[in-house]
């Protein structure tokens, strides 16, 4: 008597292609934004019939939290996607000092928390400046959201062998697992709320610049040492 066949469950391993996970995200995202879209319209359309003034600042509230909504759906999806990098020739003294802006406003309770140690001259990168702002903003994120007892984070940029390093320097009493590897797979993640795709993201992005990423835990001196490198522009 030949058995019944085998149904496969939920549980069973499933090894689906990332490209079809990717057009799946932003297809829903896309799809659950523009019903935000419509929810934020008919509250502007309350906003604008109601005079009570206990519901018009609960109204504002409801689009303020639609908005969020929204633009958290829009960093996720877009982090599911890379586009070609459009590169321009930039001084790299001017990138660094221009992406210290950009984290002020990004982690403004955390960036003064960063320890700068710029030693740049005429140096310049060929770089497509916000892929790489966001895809360099990700490990600053994670090291925040790691790092322990408020220590502060040390950074050194200097230029070495034709290439930009930036090295973040982090003390730590231990970390979780090979650091090396943190972010080479897509939604792995070890934070609560995380979806796995911040340095995930952040690597693609190293990668289309012709960067390299290197991470290493020294137990003796309790130092997490990350090391981003990308090459200089031909003078």
């Amino acid at each position: 008597m030949s058995k019944p066949a085998q149904t496969k469950t939920s549980t069973d391993t499933v090894t689906v292609p990332f490209p079809r996970v990717t057009g799946l995200v932003r297809q829903l995202t896309h799809d659950v934004r523009n019903g935000l879209n419509n929810v934020d319209l008919q509250a502007a359309f309350l906003q604008e019939i109601v005079k009570d003034p206990q519901v018009v600042p609960e109204i504002k509230r409801l689009r303020a939290m639609v908005t969020d909504a929204a633009k958290m759906l829009q960093a996720f999806s877009a982090s599911f996607w890379l586009p070609e990098p459009s590169l321009i020739t930039y001084s790299a003294a001017v990138f660094i000092e221009d992406f210290q802006a950009r984290l002020a406003k990004l982690l403004p309770e955390q960036a003064a928390d960063i320890r700068w140690d710029v030693k740049l001259g005429s140096e310049s990168i060929a770089v497509d400046i916000e892929m790489l702002f966001r895809g360099l903003a990700a490990f600053f994120k994670n090291a925040f959201h790691f790092r322990e007892d408020q220590r502060p984070i040390d950074v050194v940029v200097i230029a070495e062998d034709d290439r930009l390093v930036i090295e973040l320097r982090e003390s730590k009493s231990s970390v979780p697992s090979a650091p090396d590897g943190w972010g080479c797979e897509p939604l792995v993640s070890t934070r609560r709320g995380g979806f796995g795709m911040g340095l995930f993201y952040a690597r693609q992005v190293f990668a289309v610049h012709g960067g390299e990423i290197t991470a290493a835990f020294d137990q003796a001196t309790e130092r997490l040492t990350t090391r981003l490198s990308l090459p200089l522009a031909p003078r």
